[in-house]
């Protein structure tokens, strides 16, 4: 099985020290009405300034689901799919899941998910849900960390090495800007790029999942 793990997602709530009238009404100018999902999009400019730089961005959480979902690896049924917010929660995502591709409805989605925990036809069968597990304990023994600074090599042969010992997990980072945790570093068996400069989270993965969808059909 491979696992797929979005880290230190910048998807949380808004703190309250910040959800003034202001910032409701700027949400509702913005996107119609006020979603409990922090988004420097929404926010007052006075608000902005208070953010740390991983903070704010749920529109690459959103286009980083939409390209593990879409992918042919998870809807043959072969990916595990799970994000993990700055705040430390972590959510898995069913293979049924369909995310909305309008990023309005996305964000009434996550603010659901933020502040119930699942979401879904019930919680008895949900199709987002928070795990109790900690990130530590779900990445197991053989992660891989793409990251821009990690080692230029071929991902094909690294991968059919690994694949062919055990299961795999991938971590991605999903924020905007700054390092990964000493946390997160520490749980990477290795750590690779898959190119020499900056790729956003959305494309680091998508690349990642087509060379093991090339080794799983072809390999």
């Amino acid at each position: 099985m491979i696992k797929v793990f979005l880290v230190e997602a910048s998807l949380t709530k808004i703190p309250e020290r910040s959800k003034s009238d202001k910032t409701r009404r700027s949400y509702t100018k913005v996107y119609g009405k006020f979603y409990d999902v922090l988004d420097i999009q929404g926010l007052p400019p006075q608000v902005r300034v208070d953010m740390g730089p991983k903070e704010g961005r749920p529109d690459i959480v959103h286009r980083s689901v939409l390209a593990v979902t879409d992918h042919p690896l998870f809807l043959m049924g072969r990916v595990e799919f799970y994000v993990h917010t700055l705040d430390d929660r972590v959510f898995r995502f069913s293979k049924e899941i369909r995310p909305p591709r309008n990023y309005i409805r996305f964000l009434g989605l996550m603010s659901k998910l933020l502040d119930e925990g699942w979401v879904g036809p019930s919680e008895d069968e949900p199709l987002i849900w928070e795990v109790k597990e900690k990130l530590k304990d779900l990445v197991g023994d053989q992660a891989i960390l793409l990251e821009e600074g990690g080692e230029f090599r071929n991902p094909l042969a690294y991968l059919r090495d690994v694949m062919g010992r055990e299961d795999v997990s991938i971590m991605v980072g999903g924020f905007p800007q700054g390092s990964f945790s000493e946390e997160v570093k520490s749980l990477a068996k290795s750590t690779i790029s898959l190119y020499r400069g900056v790729l956003s989270s959305s494309t680091a993965l998508s690349m990642m999942l087509t060379y093991l969808y090339h080794l799983e059909v072809w390999g």
